[in-house]
């Protein structure tokens, strides 16, 4: 039960800080109604603080111009808030397959990254078992094939979180 009383609290945490970043938006964000009508705005988010590094926010704003947005604001290594003309909205068919032009999301979204972590820590946990099977002579993994398990597992588990780190730097 204690499980479930942490995961309520985590999940009110982070409602909240998304309620908070949501609201500093909106009272930095001062459009007019010209700017309603003229322009579309949006917010890229990446969950990994990716924008922290120069290199990535250029690649990002190099990115969202094949689409005609401009960077108007960054919020902080989280969040950055874009603009470009309604008009631009005509040459959306024109851009390559590979170019979402309403994508809000870089890297990882949280529910991959969870993901991976939970696939790392089974992956983990299965190595561990493996090992320690095997050092005592018995078990699920003993005889020749304990060697190749352990060390096919473990791999699996090496790449996995190669991978997990990867996606997550965006």
């Amino acid at each position: 039960m204690a499980y479930h009383g942490a995961h309520i609290a985590a999940a009110a945490a982070a409602e909240k800080q998304r309620q908070l970043e949501e609201d500093e938006e909106e009272k930095m964000t001062k459009y007019s109604n010209d700017d309603m009508e003229k322009w579309e705005f949006k917010i890229v988010r990446s969950d990994s603080g990716a924008f922290r590094k120069p290199d990535v926010l250029a690649e990002l704003v190099e990115e969202e111009a094949l689409a005609g947005w401009e960077m108007l604001e960054k919020f902080d290594n989280k969040r950055i808030r874009f603009r470009r003309s309604i008009e631009d909205r005509k040459r959306d068919a024109m851009l390559p397959d590979y170019v979402d032009p309403y994508r809000t999301q870089y890297g990882s979204s949280p529910q991959v990254t969870a993901i991976l972590i939970g696939v790392i820590l089974l992956l983990l946990g299965v190595f561990l078992f493996g090992f320690f099977a095997f050092r005592r002579g018995g078990g699920l993994f003993a005889g020749e094939l304990a060697p190749i398990l352990v060390v096919l597992i473990g791999g699996i588990g090496v790449l996995a979180a190669v991978f997990a780190i990867l996606r997550s730097r965006g």
